[in-house]
C-alpha cells in the first residue's frame, strides 16, 4: 500500500469512529471500521448512513439497561432528529446555504452541571409529560419525504459490521403524511445464540443482508392510499392510543411524586438531547 492511500485510510479511521461509531471505550476506535476502508474504491458506494442509524439504534438500546449510565453512538444525528420533530426544545436557528447540511443550522451552546443540571432535567421531564400531539412536528421533511427519498420506506434489517437492527418505518406512519394505525408485529431475530466463551450474543435474521438490500423494491412499505392520509398531522385510529398506553409508558414523572405543572415555553434554548439522554438513563 503506498503511504498516500494509508494516510487516507488511517484518516477515514479515525474520522469515522469519532463520529459515526464512538462506543464506551472513549479514546480507542471498533477495528471493524477499518475492514471497510481497505480497498478505498468502494467506500463511497457503502450506506454509511443506514451503518449508522443501525449503531445508534443498538447504542439506544444499550442505554435503556439497569446499571447504565451512558450513551454513545452518532449523538449529533440523534440530536438533530429532536431539533427536527419537537420545536419546543429547538434552539436557535441560522439561515445557511442550501446545499449545507441540515443539521449544521442549529445553533446550540453548552450548559454547566451540578444543580442546574438537576434542575434542567426535572423541567425537561415536565415538559415531555405535558406535550400533545400538537407539540410535535410530524413531517418536518415534508408529506413528500417518502417519495422523493424512496430508500426512507425500506423495511427490514439495517446493518453495520456485526450490529444488526430492524427498521420498521410503519411504525411512524405519521411522518410520511398518513393516519397511524397499530403497528403490525415487530420484527424479531430468527434466533439468538451466545457461546459459552463469548459475553456477546451472536443474531440471526431471516433472509440474508444481500438478499435483502439487492432486491429492495419488495421491501419497501407501501402505504401511499389516499384513504388513509392524516386529515390533522397527528391523526390515528381511534384504539390506537389504547393499544399504545397498555406497551408503554405515558408519562416520565411518577404521578405520585407531586411534581409541578409548568407552562411550556414556545422555544427553549438549551442542548436539547439531554431530555432524550437522561429519559433513557433514568425512567
Amino acid at each position: 500500500m503506498k503511504i498516500r492511500d494509508l494516510e487516507v485510510q488511517t484518516y477515514l479511521f479515525v474520522l469515522l469512529g469519532s463520529t459515526l461509531f464512538v462506543d464506551k471505550s472513549r479514546d480507542r476506535l471498533r477495528p471493524a471500521i477499518n475492514v471497510f476502508l481497505k480497498d478505498q474504491r468502494r467506500v463511497a458506494g457503502y450506506a454509511w448512513g443506514a451503518a449508522t442509524l443501525a449503531y445508534l439504534y443498538r447504542q439506544l438500546g444499550m442505554a435503556t439497561r439497569v446499571g447504565s449510565k451512558s450513551i454513545f453512538g452518532c449523538l449529533t444525528l440523534l440530536q438533530a432528529w429532536i431539533y427536527e420533530y419537537f420545536p419546543l426544545f429547538r434552539p436557535s436557528q441560522i439561515l445557511q446555504a442550501p446545499d449545507a447540511p441540515r443539521a449544521s443550522s442549529w445553533v446550540c451552546h453548552r450548559f454547566a452541571g451540578g444543580d442546574d443540571a438537576r434542575q434542567r432535567l426535572v423541567r425537561y421531564r415536565q415538559m415531555l409529560d405535558e406535550m400533545s400531539g400538537e407539540d410535535v412536528s410530524w413531517t418536518p421533511y415534508g408529506r413528500d419525504a417518502g417519495t422523493e427519498v424512496l430508500r426512507s420506506l425500506y423495511t427490514g434489517v439495517i446493518r453495520f459490521a456485526d450490529v444488526a437492527e430492524g427498521y420498521d418505518p410503519a411504525r411512524c406512519r405519521r411522518q410520511f403524511g398518513y393516519r397511524h394505525t397499530i403497528p403490525r408485529t415487530m420484527m424479531v431475530p430468527k434466533d439468538v445464540y451466545r457461546p459459552a466463551s463469548c459475553s456477546t450474543y451472536i443474531v440471526f435474521w431471516e433472509g440474508s443482508m444481500d438478499q435483502l438490500w439487492g432486491n429492495l423494491p419488495s421491501h419497501f412499505l407501501h402505504i401511499a392510499i389516499d384513504s388513509d392520509l392524516c386529515e390533522y398531522p397527528s391523526e390515528a385510529d381511534e384504539d390506537y392510543m389504547d393499544w399504545y398506553r397498555t406497551r408503554s409508558h405515558p408519562r416520565i414523572i411518577n404521578p405520585d411524586s407531586g411534581g409541578v405543572s409548568l407552562q411550556r415555553p414556545v422555544l427553549v434554548d438549551e442542548v436539547s438531547y439531554v431530555i432524550i439522554v437522561q429519559f433513557l438513563m433514568y425512567c
